[in-house]
């Protein structure tokens, strides 16, 4: 479940997923390419940024960004893009996992890449005309050119700090340097960086619940306006407020694809729906152990053991992946790996005083993380609330039947 939230966290282009055509085009468009290396860009070319908004897939959730170069002149119309990823490359998955996902730059013809957006995905597109002079224009193209190279062009990517939106805004910053000037004002303060994930999939519970759930406290740290363009629509509005050499660094603002905003539908089987009715079934069966003065031994067996495996799943996330989302996760205070070892202790029915012991320490942990939700620094989804209260009461349950065994 886990690395199913986390793979949302993958920008936008997949490189098997255009198939063929796409593969044909960016290698005639490398050729194209390569062989405009050293010649100017005209008078009359044009460089802007492409904002595409958050689409229904979840690797989509956020939205994309690409750079495009336009020379009419030299029969030049492509976008650079930093989002593309090859999932059938060997130990994707494996390096996913460690941290250590490898992307690439790519160019690809704009027709081709307008046509993804408007006929297959549906989603709405935006161009700000950036409004540079001739140098400014040959020194990007000319960056871009260098960086799409086979030995320039893969990154390892991190979801806040090194990804598509980012690599475009630094490869502006690198050339224009102290020229352009940010206006802070025109994003809002206050956010951390997991809130500002959370704008993007309030209607999306479950992914939600999995950030709550693996993102860890290193997503504590403020979201800075800059800090806020990891995610392409914010990188669009700081852009449309920015200067160079005190005029606008927007001359022009296109809408390519006017599609409607994606309105996505929570439905009523939500984590803290489910988690509830989770909790009152608990409850039911809990009463009806202390009614049959019974206990149902492989209920408790599976609850301890699925809370620990994910414990067990957090903490090697924390201590083995370079992932910088992921480590200090305070989950672990209520996943405990250790229920691994409680659930093998009730498998071989070792209902001892140290297992009663645990269960005792179990509950306390779970009522003091109730007592001082507010205060912990590291938000929990609303949804543990519940699932608190069940490992709880299976907690005591477990205590009761053995004291009844001594």
């Amino acid at each position: 479940m886990s690395l199913l939230y986390f793979t949302s966290f993958l920008p936008v282009s997949r490189l098997t997923k255009r198939g063929f055509t796409f593969a044909t085009t960016a290698i005639g468009l490398l050729c194209s390419i390569v062989s405009h290396a050293g010649v100017s860009l005209s008078d009359s070319s044009v460089v802007s940024l492409l904002t595409v908004s958050p689409g229904e897939p979840l690797y989509a959730a956020f939205g994309h960004t690409g750079i495009r170069v336009r020379d009419d002149s030299l029969g030049l119309d492509v976008v650079f893009n930093y989002g593309t990823f090859d999932d059938t490359q060997e130990g994707f998955y494996i390096n996913f996992v460690k941290g250590k996902m490898l992307y690439s730059v790519t160019v690809e013809d704009f027709n081709n890449f307008l046509w993804q957006y408007r006929d297959y995905e549906k989603r709405r597109v935006i161009e700000q005309v950036l409004s540079f002079s001739h140098k400014d224009r040959q020194e990007i193209f000319n960056f871009l050119f260098e960086n799409v190279q086979p030995e320039n062009s893969k990154y390892y990517y991190d979801f806040f700090w090194d990804n598509c939106a980012t690599r475009p805004r630094d490869v502006i910053e690198k050339v224009l340097g102290k020229r352009l000037v940010y206006n802070d004002s025109a994003l809002p303060s206050g956010y951390t960086m997991r809130q500002m994930l959370h704008l993007y999939v309030r209607n999306r519970p479950w992914v939600a619940f999995g950030f709550d759930l693996i993102l860890g406290l290193p997503c504590e740290v403020p979201a800075t306006p800059r800090n806020q363009t990891f995610l392409p629509e914010r990188l669009s509005v700081m852009f449309d407020h920015a200067h160079l050499d005190g005029r606008p660094l927007v001359s022009q603002k296109n809408v390519l694809v006017n599609l409607p905003e994606l309105d996505l539908k929570p439905g009523l089987l939500t984590p803290l729906n489910c988690a509830v009715f989770f909790l009152i079934i608990t409850l039911v069966i809990t009463l009806y152990e202390i009614w049959r003065n019974v206990h149902l031994r492989w209920l408790d067996v599976s609850l301890f053991m699925i809370y620990g495996l994910l414990g067990v799943f957090f903490l090697c996330m924390w201590a083995f992946t370079t992932h910088y989302s992921v480590p200090k996760n305070l989950n672990v205070l209520w996943l405990l790996p250790t229920h691994t070892i409680a659930a093998v202790l009730m498998a071989g029915r070792h209902f001892n005083v140290v297992l009663g012991a645990y269960m005792i320490l179990t509950a306390v942990i779970s009522v003091l993380i109730l007592i001082f939700w507010k205060f912990i620094p590291q938000p929990f989804h609303v949804a543990v609330i519940p699932l608190l209260l069940i490992i709880a009461m299976r907690a005591l349950s477990v205590y009761r039947f053995c004291k009844s065994k001594q």
